[in-house]
């Protein structure tokens, strides 16, 4: 699950001479999007591989996933706030290198504790990239053009996720695990080489002070929102990194290797609707009724793996997992903007953030509960649990009257 606008300074001043071209520089980016988005979840695929290589537990081995989500959400609005009086595209350079950089130094690793380290530094990389992508996308696009622009950047890491990390996981199963993240990492040097030759320079945008940024927790219906997505993203990823893809496919389906590929695929296509479909569902029903869906949603699902023992229904419950996952940012999206109209990108910044922090949280809670031998069924309703959970704090926050 993954936000369009992670950025700080997509209200920054377009440039002067915005120009039809902008859909080249901003297709570069969106490929550097594709390699975040693969590097976020092609280690759900692989866990098995990368925990016989290092002889560590699966559950061990889901750490990294963890490593990774983490760092991405606790320094995504520090980093933001440090850098935004440097140029963008320099920036965006070393983003890319140091991204590139550690996922080759995580093929590498040859334990656990240094592959640990190089996620992190995968997940800063991370960190740096997206936002400033988003903000480097809404300044070439322009006020007219910037929903496509940055609909460019979340497409980026939707079809990271549709394709890239079937491939990847393709790669990681029948080459090995190392090579599935050699491939992120030729795909983030792609993306950087592109930037390097295609995108011009961009105007560094007005810095917003840290303490302003932060001063928008003091309103207590945005921690609310910002915990729901957390929650929300927790209760999610517990279930995918590990039952998805060797638990839940291969005690309850017996589904294993190629059948494992296309039941990521079938998710990823699943996040295509629901993230554009959210959208839509949002200006016709409310950022509220479209949450309450998607959350209900998750949470069938979640429950309903508990007795897929085929790949017909399996198919069938991860399309609609999937949906139900990415249809969750964009409503969020709205309600906190709605709440803080002239911070819009720093509110995104703390969902966003609530999106990895829950990522990092539901790995290591799912990975705790796996080395201490919980079923398949049982993990998968210890995430409808937190999903549950979510559900009950979207509940008590108050709806505005309208809804915005």
């Amino acid at each position: 699950m993954t936000t369009s606008s992670t950025a700080a300074g997509i209200n920054s001043p377009a440039p002067a001479t915005s120009s039809p071209a902008w859909g080249r520089p901003v297709a570069v980016l969106a490929l550097g999007s594709f390699a975040m988005g693969t590097d976020s979840f092609v280690l759900a695929g692989i866990l098995p591989q990368i925990a016989h290589g290092l002889r560590i537990s699966t559950g061990a081995a889901g750490q990294t996933i963890t490593a990774f989500a983490l760092a991405y959400g606790l320094t995504a609005p520090f980093l933001a706030a440090l850098t935004s009086r440097l140029p963008r595209k320099p920036l965006l350079v070393v983003a890319l290198a140091l991204f590139v950089l550690a996922n080759l130094a995580s093929a590498a690793a040859p334990d656990l504790p240094l592959l640990l380290t190089a996620r992190v530094v995968a997940g800063l990389g991370a960190a740096l990239y997206t936002p400033n992508a988003s903000a480097a996308a809404a300044a070439l696009a322009g006020p007219a053009a910037r929903g496509r622009a940055l609909s460019m950047i979340l497409g980026g890491l939707t079809v990271g996720t549709v394709f890239g990390v079937p491939v990847g996981t393709a790669i990681g199963q029948h080459l090995s695990w190392e090579a599935g993240l050699v491939f992120v990492a030729a795909v983030g040097a792609l993306a950087l080489l592109g930037v390097v030759v295609v995108l011009p320079g961009l105007p560094i945008p007005p810095a917003i002070p840290l303490a302003r940024r932060f001063a928008v927790l003091a309103n207590r219906r945005v921690v609310a929102m910002v915990a729901f997505m957390l929650l929300a993203s927790g209760g999610s990823i517990m279930v995918y990194t590990y039952t998805y893809t060797a638990t839940v496919l291969g005690q309850i389906a017996h589904i294993h290797g190629t059948g494992l590929a296309a039941a990521l695929l079938a998710w990823g296509v699943g996040g295509i609707f629901g993230s554009f479909g959210s959208g839509w569902l949002t200006d016709r029903l409310g950022a509220a009724r479209t949450l309450t869906v998607a959350i209900a949603l998750l949470i069938v699902t979640l429950a309903a793996l508990t007795v897929c023992t085929s790949m017909v229904p399996v198919i069938v419950v991860m399309v609609l997992n999937g949906a139900a996952g990415w249809a969750l940012a964009t409503p969020n999206n709205h309600r906190l903007t709605a709440l803080a109209p002239t911070l819009p990108s720093v509110v995104i910044s703390f969902n966003s953030s609530g999106i990895y922090l829950g990522q990092a949280l539901g790995a290591a809670l799912g990975g705790i509960l796996v080395d201490h031998g919980i079923t398949a069924r049982a993990l998968c309703l210890a995430g409808v649990a937190v999903a549950l959970a979510a559900a009950a704090v979207h509940g008590l926050i108050p709806r505005p009257a309208p809804e915005s």
